[in-house]
């Protein structure tokens, strides 16, 4: 008897523990579920109004300047036919979002998934309310593929003819051009050969003279050499001239003969006949 009640305490300390343990499991796959979204950070919901829900689901992303900060929580049809998407933002992101936001639907890639983005609201950053969120976005829809084709079409028309006129403008005045530049091609090559035949005629008559002006300067400069000769051979012979002049006795008998010195005057207050005065 004993032996049974303590196999049952067993067997309920077992199944209090096993259900203990996944009460703590299920906790943190909730809470690690919960994480990511942010059940559990304060949050604020916002909401817009579109007429084509395309590329949206609940779920996806919210992004402000490409950060994650919320998600798509519901979408709803209205009686209007028109779409109100609600949105979970984090209440931390709120002073960012004002009057001037806007929600559209971004694809980075063709093959990434899309995301509703909310463009930033800087202005009165700082003196803005946070208290008095603006609940309501001003959605704009991101061009479909069928607009963006249509466009593409719309704009290929008038691409063809600005490309058409462009090429028969081309066509028209390019053989002009050619002939023209042709022309003036020629014409330079004319005035640079007549160019190349004065400069050869000009350089050959200022070589000529340049040499006869050598040929004079040589033939002056032999002659200033000989007139030079002939004076320095002048002035040795009038050197040897006048040499021969100062030894010559005819010319020291035309030079005066030296005058007699005079006797002194007899001294003052001494008559004739006085004797020398006593020293």
């Amino acid at each position: 008897m004993a032996t049974s009640r303590k196999h049952l305490r067993e067997a309920d300390l077992e199944h209090r523990g096993w259900l203990g343990g996944s009460l703590l499991l299920l906790l943190l796959l909730v809470a690690g579920m919960g994480a990511p979204r942010n059940w559990w950070s304060p949050s604020l919901e916002l909401s817009f109004r579109t007429y084509s829900a395309a590329g949206l689901r609940p779920g996806m992303a919210v992004m402000i300047s490409g950060y994650p900060v919320g998600q798509v929580q519901r979408i709803r049809l209205l009686n209007d036919a028109q779409v109100q998407v609600t949105l979970q933002v984090a209440k931390a992101q709120q002073p960012m979002i004002g009057p001037r936001s806007r929600a559209s639907l971004v694809q980075d890639g063709l093959i990434s998934s899309p995301y509703v983005a909310i463009t930033p609201d800087l202005h009165d950053l700082g003196r803005r309310n946070p208290g008095a969120p603006n609940e309501t976005l001003i959605y704009e829809p991101s061009p479909g593929m069928a607009s963006l084709i249509k466009d593409l079409a719309a704009s290929r028309i008038p691409l063809q003819k600005v490309l058409s006129s462009s090429a028969r403008l081309l066509e028209q005045r390019m053989p002009r051009s050619l002939d023209k530049l042709d022309r003036t091609l020629g014409s330079g090559e004319r005035l640079a050969n007549s160019l190349e035949r004065d400069l050869t005629g000009r350089a050959g008559a200022l070589e000529a003279r340049v040499e006869r002006a050598t040929a004079r300067v040589e033939t002056t400069l032999s002659a200033l050499q000989s007139t030079l000769g002939d004076i320095q051979a002048l002035a040795r012979s009038s050197n040897a001239l006048l040499q021969s002049l100062s030894r010559s006795w005819l010319l020291q008998l035309l030079q005066p003969a030296p005058e007699s010195p005079r006797p002194a005057p007899p001294a003052a207050g001494a008559g004739p006949g006085a004797g020398p005065s006593p020293r």
